[in-house]
């Protein structure tokens, strides 16, 4: 009977232990629920799910180049000015393609390793600043949002820019609010590492800038930002050889963009106009129709309300949050190019955290209705969820990728010949797969 009861005993402590480890780490059992869900959503089938389009088919071209052994110096151009960012986009590729035979599947793959990325960054940046529950609701928007699915599936320079900003955040966060100022040197390495991603870093320099002034020790600040100056501009030095080497063309459009497209004042009635693409974010989180105009406005109204009466710690932070919107706002008042919503991408993770923000301190507020809450909290996200990636749960068994690629089998097969267009992903298959250089032509 001793020997029973000891044995019960041990039994006992172990089922305790599991359950109290179970308990302690549910936070990531949770975790890798929502990434799984947002990985099914976004990549399954994918050869079928995604057809390549311009941007993949330049990437394609590129990185071809590169591991065919030239050294290139121009990354992505930009829609808007037709000047180019930095290569790191096609170097972060190549190793895929190398992997892959160059086949531009390989950029599917880098790009999963990038969502990933995306979503450790956003929950460790989002559990930091507001704990394990905020964190988890942050990534179930980021997980099952229909806008963002579609965005970060997308295998472009682009894609890492939720979580680039996130971390941008992070640093900002921690610097101005915990005086964490050895931050400032991972700050200017990714706001350079920005330069890379997309034009929109534009909005950042101003960003940091305008935080800044909440840091209590400011000259502490500057001697250590002048210090990291050179993690920023270290990422321009392929841009410096690159106008080197064309003799000042890059640069030339740079200045061509700016005289182009920058309107000399300040316009209160183009800055009201204006107002809709800065916070634009917020309909494609919450998922408001287009029809609805002002009702990209509703959260970010209500969120200034509640922090007028906030106490002062946590009013900062708002304001924090907040220069991510009203920035971009008089940022684009002086340009007078067309913009989209992609080109805000990078405040998508503040919207998140306010819209999240906001649904706590209702929750909050409502102790005597918490049943209630409870109840209409699994109705919205149910709602939401179905809302928001509906068109994403059904995957296709043809077309995407896959059908290009047949089509170009066909192509070769029947004889017929494609000219070199670097826009057309057929014509880069095309002259890969009829290159024995390069690789086997697939027959399967």
């Amino acid at each position: 009977m001793l020997c029973y009861g000891l044995m019960a005993a041990s039994h006992q402590k172990k089922h305790h232990t599991v359950v109290t480890w179970v308990r302690h780490h549910y936070a990531w059992f949770v975790f890798g629920a929502l990434v799984t869900i947002g990985m099914y959503l976004r990549f399954w089938n994918f050869e079928y799910a995604f057809e390549y389009g311009w941007d993949q088919a330049r990437d394609a071209w590129k990185i071809r180049d590169i591991l065919g052994g030239t050294f290139v110096l121009d990354g992505p151009r930009t829609g808007v000015g037709s000047f180019f960012l930095g290569p790191l986009w096609f170097y972060y590729l190549a190793p895929f393609y190398h992997l892959t035979k160059l086949d531009p599947i390989g950029a599917m793959w880098g790009n999963i390793v990038v969502n990933i990325g995306n979503f450790f960054i956003f929950f460790l940046v989002s559990k930091r600043i507001w704990g394990e529950k905020f964190a988890l609701l942050a990534t179930y928007i980021f997980a099952v949002n229909g806008y963002l699915i579609d965005i970060t599936k997308t295998p472009w320079n682009v894609s890492p820019v939720f979580g680039v900003s996130a971390l941008i955040f992070y640093c900002i966060h921690e610097i101005v609010m915990r005086e964490k100022y050895k931050l400032v040197f991972p700050l200017a390495f990714l706001t350079g590492l920005f330069t890379q991603l997309h034009f929109a870093v534009v909005f950042l320099p101003p960003i940091i800038l305008l935080s800044f002034i909440f840091v209590k020790r400011k000259w502490h600040l500057i001697t250590m930002s002048v210090a990291s100056l050179p993690l920023f501009l270290v990422w321009f030095v392929p841009l410096i050889f690159l106008d080197m080497q064309w003799k000042g063309d890059n640069t030339s459009w740079f200045q061509r963009f700016l005289s182009e497209y920058i309107i000399d004042g300040f316009y209160v009635r183009f800055f009201l106009f204006r107002i809709h693409d800065a916070f634009v974010q917020f309909e494609r989180v919450l998922a408001i129709p287009h029809t609805i105009a002002w009702g990209k406005f509703v959260v970010p109204v209500i969120f200034a309300m509640v922090t007028l009466k906030v106490s002062r710690t946590e009013k900062i932070r708002n304001i924090l949050m907040g220069l991510w919107f009203l920035v971009p706002a008089c940022v684009y008042t002086l340009y007078s190019g067309t913009t989209s919503e992609y080109y805000v991408l990078l405040n998508a993770p503040i919207a998140i955290y306010i819209t999240i923000y906001l649904a706590q301190k209702l929750w909050r507020s409502s102790l005597k209705l918490r049943h209630v809450f409870i109840l209409i909290g699994i109705v919205v996200i149910a709602f939401y969820t179905h809302r928001t990636s509906a068109n994403h749960w059904i995957k296709p068994t043809e077309g995407g990728l896959a059908r290009q690629k047949s089509e170009t089998r066909k192509c070769i097969e029947g004889g017929c010949v494609k000219e070199y267009n670097l826009g057309f992903i057929d014509s880069y298959l095309y002259s890969t797969w009829t290159d024995p250089k390069y690789i086997d032509y697939p027959k399967q």
